[in-house]
């Protein structure tokens, strides 16, 4: 899975944008983590160019 960081986050409605390590954006629902903390360190996959199955990095 790869690692990133949660850039952005709307909580209106539900969508943020992840930054991979190689500082490609994926865009993800707030549905899909434990988390929407802006700077929040999480692994994900990849379906398409959206993020999917988010889950944070302890």
């Amino acid at each position: 899975m790869p690692l990133g960081r949660i850039a952005v986050y709307n909580e209106t409605e539900g969508v943020g944008i992840i930054t991979d390590e190689a500082g490609e954006r994926r865009p993800f629902s707030g549905m899909e983590t434990q988390t929407t903390r802006e700077g929040q360190r999480v692994a994900f996959e990849v379906v398409g160019a959206k993020a999917t199955n988010v889950i944070v990095v302890r």
